[in-house]
C-alpha cells in the first residue's frame, strides 16, 4: 500500500482500534509499527445549543493553531477533523453514522480532504479513500503559529470552505459539494459532536534518508456552530485545563457518551503518542498539545 492508499489504510485501522471492535493485539502492534496515528479527540453532547444542533444538523466548524519545527518531515500529514455521531438508538440518516470532515497539511503545502462517495451517502462504510487534493501554494514555516479553520454541512453531509492562515498566509478554498466521508460504525448510545487533532504517518510514505522529529504542535482548538446566521462556540480547549491525554472510557457493546467527560481530550486510540507540555512560544497560556507520529 502507497499513497493516499496507505494514508487511508492507516486511518480505518486506526478507527477501527479507537472504539474497541473485533481486534487482535499481535495485529495491533504490527500495525502500528508500520504507521501511527497520534490523535486527540473531545466529545461535545451535553447543552441546549449542541442538543439544538444536534436534532437538526446544519453547519459547524473546527479551528486550530498548529506549529512544526524546523526539521519537521514532509510526509507527515496533520490537521483537524470534525464529525458528527448519530448513535444507534435515533439516527438522523444511518444507525452508527459517522460523518468525517478530514482535513490534512503536509510541510509542502499539499492539502488532503477526505471525500465521500455515493456508497457512503447510502450508508456504506468507506474502504478505499477517495482523496481531493489541493495545495496552499507555498510551504509551511517552521517556529511560527498557522490557524486552520474548516466548515462543513452536517445537513447536507457536506463541506463548505476551508481557511489556513499563517504569516503571509490567508489561503481559502470553497469546497461546496464535496460531499463528507462515513469511515465506519460507530456504536455511540446517543448523538453527539467531536473534534480532533493529530498527525499520522506510513513508512510506506517516508523519504529516505530524511531524518527529523515528526512533532506537531497544537493549540487554542475549538468547535462552533452556525444557528441563525451567528457562530456559537461550543468546544474550547487550550491544554491548560488538563495535564495529560487520557485513553477513551470505552464500553461495549455500546459506548456510552455518559462516560466520556465533555470537551476532555482523549486519545483517539491508545498507542497514539499525543502528550500536553510546557512550551514557551505556547500560543496562549503556558501549555500546547503535541502528537508525535514517530514510528
Amino acid at each position: 500500500m502507497s499513497g493516499t492508499g496507505a494514508v487511508w489504510g492507516l486511518r480505518n485501522r486506526v478507527r477501527g482500534i479507537s472504539i474497541g471492535i473485533c481486534l487482535v493485539l499481535a495485529i495491533g502492534f504490527a500495525l502500528a509499527f508500520q504507521s501511527r496515528l497520534s490523535c486527540a479527540v473531545a466529545l461535545i453532547y451535553k447543552g441546549e445549543v449542541i442538543q439544538r444542533f444536534l436534532q437538526k444538523p446544519g453547519i459547524s466548524f473546527v479551528e486550530t493553531q498548529f506549529m512544526i519545527r524546523p526539521d519537521f518531515p514532509s510526509d507527515v500529514i496533520f490537521g483537524v477533523d470534525q464529525e458528527f455521531i448519530e448513535g444507534i438508538k435515533a439516527p438522523r440518516y444511518v444507525k452508527g453514522g459517522d460523518w468525517m470532515s478530514f482535513i490534512g497539511l503536509q510541510r509542502n503545502g499539499s492539502v488532503w480532504i477526505a471525500e465521500g462517495t455515493a456508497e457512503t451517502m447510502r450508508g456504506i462504510p468507506s474502504k478505499d479513500r477517495k482523496w481531493k487534493i489541493l495545495s496552499l501554494g507555498e510551504e509551511i514555516k517552521p517556529d511560527v503559529w498557522y490557524r486552520i479553520r474548516c466548515y462543513c454541512d452536517f445537513g447536507t453531509r457536506s463541506y463548505s470552505r476551508l481557511e489556513v492562515q499563517g504569516p503571509g498566509l490567508l489561503k481559502k478554498f470553497d469546497l461546496s459539494g464535496v460531499t463528507l466521508d462515513y469511515p465506519n460504525f460507530m456504536p455511540f448510545d446517543g448523538r453527539a459532536m467531536s473534534y480532533y487533532t493529530y498527525a499520522m504517518r506510513s513508512r510506506t510514505m517516508m523519504k529516505a534518508g530524511e531524518s527529523g522529529e515528526p512533532l506537531v504542535y497544537f493549540d487554542d482548538v475549538k468547535g462552533g456552530l452556525v444557528l441563525d446566521g451567528l457562530e456559537q462556540p461550543v468546544f474550547f480547549n487550550d491544554f491548560e485545563s488538563q495535564s495529560t491525554i487520557d485513553p477513551q472510557p470505552v464500553t461495549a457493546p455500546v459506548i456510552l457518551l455518559s462516560k466520556y467527560q465533555q470537551g476532555h481530550f482523549y486519545k483517539e486510540r491508545n498507542e497514539a503518542k499525543f502528550r500536553i507540555v510546557e512550551f514557551p512560544n505556547a500560543h496562549s497560556g503556558r501549555h500546547v498539545g503535541v502528537a508525535d507520529a514517530g514510528l
